[in-house]
């Protein structure tokens, strides 16, 4: 006689279930970190501290191993966008990135492109002349950044050191008092010397370190009228009235010339950025296909089988392709740089700004030609027999 015992498969799954969750609790439970005391904290941060010490460390001496004017023209455009320290870390970091990113570019050219080694050597050296100029860049750009920012508040906060003026304050109460936090930056550097007046320094001397840490000329010519007025014991408070509305009126004065030459700019985008690397892609595909229909015709390169007249000679044109296609790039390369800075003379006078708009007309210019070779290839290169 056999008896046949059978489980009920839903009390199976309830009981894997209860397990299951039980074995979860206990890993939950074990993998929970006990509460760190305040000795262990300590420890932790005095070890965590250590590491940063000896990471600034490294940062600084690889630092000083570049020239003296290189890293003092540095630190001026760091103090210049709001940075007090030393950009240490910064470069040193940033040079680790774009080192690996030459020897990256450098493999891949020689092993999976199999460039030439002249011709392989060109982009890792360019990608570390840019580095060595990168820091310079950003840092310019993000003071020419806090500038404008700057020179945006400055007529409302000399019409309030103004009315202070008039109320009967003194100046440094009246720039405390018109340094409000809705200023942002420039609220906080007129606190500054606000509080160095304050404390017994001398004013003009005051006055002058502000212009050390801004850079901009509009702060510098109010400044050295400002300094003037307090020499001279003029009226102060009429005259940063007259110099707050006097830049008021040349920030609208710049707008509209920045709104007239606007075709301008929009002209030499269209030109360089769009229209140069169209036609270059022509280019390319014309002297790729004419050399494809010479080598189809005179397949076994005898060139005694072509008609000659004794006047006129028929040959193939002698063009490297590959050279031709360098070429384009360069000639890209050069016309968006150019163009760039072009651009920033009309809309700001200065070339250095450009360095915005380099990167991003070069970006579109080298896809764009890309882009069009590729199209013409694929749709006219099947119609010609080209491969």
């Amino acid at each position: 006689m056999s008896v046949n015992l059978q489980i009920n498969p839903r009390k199976k799954n309830k009981q894997e279930d209860i397990l299951n969750k039980e074995a979860r609790h206990l890993l939950e439970a074990f993998n929970k970190k006990k509460p760190l005391t305040d000795k262990e904290k300590k420890e932790k941060e005095k070890i965590q501290h250590e590491k940063d010490m000896q990471k600034r460390r490294r940062a600084k001496r690889f630092y000083f191993y570049f020239p003296k004017k290189y890293r003092e023209t540095i630190e001026t455009e760091a103090k210049y966008a709001g940075f007090n320290e030393p950009p240490c870390l910064f470069i040193y970091y940033m040079t680790q990135v774009f080192l690996f990113a030459a020897v990256v570019n450098l493999i891949y050219l020689i092993v999976v492109l199999q460039s030439p080694l002249w011709l392989a050597i060109i982009p890792p050296i360019l990608i570390l002349s840019v580095c060595f100029s990168a820091p310079y860049i950003i840092y310019t750009m993000l003071a020419e950044s806090r500038r404008k920012q700057m020179e945006v508040m400055l007529p409302d906060i000399l019409m309030l050191a103004s009315a202070n003026i008039k109320s009967g304050l003194t100046i440094d109460r009246a720039l405390l008092f018109a340094a409000r936090p809705e200023f942002g930056a420039l609220g906080s550097e007129f606190k500054k010397v606000a509080f160095e007046i304050y404390g017994g320094n001398d004013t003009e001397e005051s006055f002058t370190k502000l212009t050390t840490r801004i850079k901009s000329q509009i702060l510098e010519r109010t400044i050295s009228l400002l300094i003037e007025g307090l020499r001279s014991g003029g009226a102060v408070a009429k005259l940063l009235e007259e110099t707050a509305t006097d830049i008021k009126n040349t920030e609208m004065l710049q707008r509209e010339i920045r709104s007239s030459v606007m075709m301008y700019t929009i002209f030499i985008f269209m030109a360089a950025v769009l229209g140069a690397p169209v036609l270059f892609a022509i280019s390319n595909f014309l002297i790729t296909s004419s050399s494809s229909m010479w080598s189809d015709s005179i397949p076994s390169g005898d060139m005694s089988a072509m008609p000659n007249t004794g006047f006129l000679s028929i040959s193939a044109p002698q063009m490297n392709l590959e050279s031709f296609g360098y070429f384009s790039i360069a000639a890209i390369v050069l016309t968006t740089l150019f163009s760039g800075i072009l651009i920033a003379l009309i809309q700001s006078g200065k070339a250095k700004n450009g360095i915005k708009y380099t990167p991003i007309f070069m970006t579109i210019a080298l896809a764009l030609f890309f882009v069009v070779k590729h199209v013409l290839l694929t749709v006219f290169g099947g119609m010609l027999g080209m491969s």
